[in-house]
């Protein structure tokens, strides 16, 4: 056991492991420091939603209750774009879909629905803003 103390190889090969550490540890550190801060404000979590992508939210918030087809007419883009989009959507929590027959259509979260990520309220946030800057 006094062997394995004194063999400069395991010494150095422990000294390489330590340095190692300690450059990722430093290398984590300054992620840490570079990652954004966890948006409490709705509006700006709303407003983390890409472009167009809102876009198309903001359709469906017009709408009420449609599909790809019907998005990509007020959109102007093609139904194959606002299909991607809109199960993009879906998927983050932000609508809800429903098939009837062949057709899916799409919809806001109610309020009484579950909303863990606080989505229908940032919406309904940027709704009654535009509603009072426009009049």
């Amino acid at each position: 056991m006094s062997n394995l103390h004194n063999d400069p190889d395991i010494l150095e090969y422990l000294n390489d492991i330590n340095r190692r550490l300690n450059n990722l540890e430093l290398r984590l550190s300054k992620i840490e420091t570079y990652s954004p801060p966890q948006i409490d404000d709705k509006m700006a979590v709303f407003l983390t939603v890409p472009d167009s992508i809102r876009k198309s939210l903001f359709a469906v918030s017009d709408l009420k209750s449609c599909t790809a087809d019907e998005v990509s007419v007020v959109t102007c883009r093609h139904r194959s774009i606002e299909n991607k989009y809109l199960n993009e959507l879906y998927r983050g929590g932000w609508l809800v879909r429903e098939r009837k027959g062949k057709k899916i259509y799409y919809s806001m979260k109610k309020k009484d629905e579950p909303d863990e990520d606080g989505h229908w309220s940032a919406v309904e946030e940027v709704e009654d803003k535009l509603d009072r800057l426009l009049g």
